[in-house]
């Protein structure tokens, strides 16, 4: 990790299939147009809105009706910059299987780290930032690498599409429309394991926010797709102050009735606050993470 193999993806089905886990009827995606799930608002939010912490909804204010510029954290910075390294480090290794046709794990890994020259502008790049993007890439390129070894000893016959799909298991920000649940349209997944297994990264310290907001990713997929989506992963990086490594955390969650109510409230709270006008004040705590902490505290 943070790159799944299909030893990892086997694994992870296998705690899912031990974590049982009950979801009414009412509430599953494709049932949007009824009570619960229905949203009473015409505005639509976007989703990232509610991976903050923002108990009055300001932020949705804000961003929605005030459409107050926005300054990003530098936590905000790395985690669009881990995205972005992530996705980028499995389109090059898709490239390279499926363009390519490496004859070895050790030829494949050779050019997957000479293209990390070519898919990223590490001159522009921070010094910080160069050694974030080397550890991603080079795990990338050890675990893909690794992995395609796998598949040329089970059979050097299969199928290129077959073979691409046993070495890189999962598409990198896959596009859903969240417009029948009240969210936009052009919501990203960080990664989606076929058919319908959710995964996000995260850089910021755990929080329950994040597991509404992915509660809201299931149920746009289910309202587009008509799968079922019990389970979902959020994968948590850490990285030590330099930069120099970083660990990873999995945690495998339950989108039950629960957390999916959680969704529909905060989804209500911050729709209804956009489309009213009036400013609900500012919440007793700020998510110190919000892209908008410095227009609400400013002189704090």
């Amino acid at each position: 990790m943070p790159f799944y193999s299909y030893d990892d993806v086997l694994r992870v089905f296998q705690v899912i299939q031990d974590m049982p886990c009950e979801v009414s009827e009412e509430l599953r995606g494709w049932r949007w147009a009824e009570p619960p799930l229905l949203s009473p608002y015409s505005v639509k939010i976007n989703a990232s809105d509610l991976s903050f912490g923002c108990k009055t909804g300001r932020l949705a204010f804000l961003r929605h009706y005030v459409r107050a510029g926005e300054r990003a954290g530098e936590s905000l910075r790395l985690g669009s910059f881990v995205h972005r390294v992530i996705a980028t480090a499995t389109a090059e290794a898709k490239a390279i299987l499926y363009c390519r046709k490496p004859a070895s794990g050790v030829d494949f890994f050779d050019m997957m780290m000479q293209g990390m020259l070519y898919a990223t502008e590490v001159n522009s790049l921070p010094r910080e930032y160069v050694r974030v993007l080397n550890m991603l890439w080079r795990r990338a390129a050890l675990t893909y690498s690794s992995a395609y070894d796998k598949v040329l000893e089970l059979s050097r016959y299969l199928s290129l599409d077959g073979l691409v799909s046993r070495v890189v298991p999962w598409i990198c920000e896959f596009p859903i429309d969240g417009r029948l649940l009240g969210l936009n349209r052009a919501i990203r997944i960080d990664a989606l394991v076929p058919p319908a297994l959710i995964i996000e990264f995260k850089t910021r310290k755990p929080c329950r926010d994040f597991e509404i907001t992915l509660a809201g990713y299931a149920l746009c997929f289910e309202s587009q797709y008509k799968i079922p989506v019990n389970h979902a992963v959020i994968l948590y990086l850490v990285f030590d102050d330099d930069m120099s490594s970083f660990r990873v955390y999995e945690n495998i969650l339950r989108i039950d009735d629960g957390v999916r109510m959680e969704f529909v409230e905060k989804r209500d709270l911050f729709a209804q606050v956009a489309s009213s006008g009036v400013d609900p004040g500012l919440p007793e705590v700020c998510d110190p993470y919000c892209p908008y902490l410095g227009v609400c505290r400013d002189g704090d």
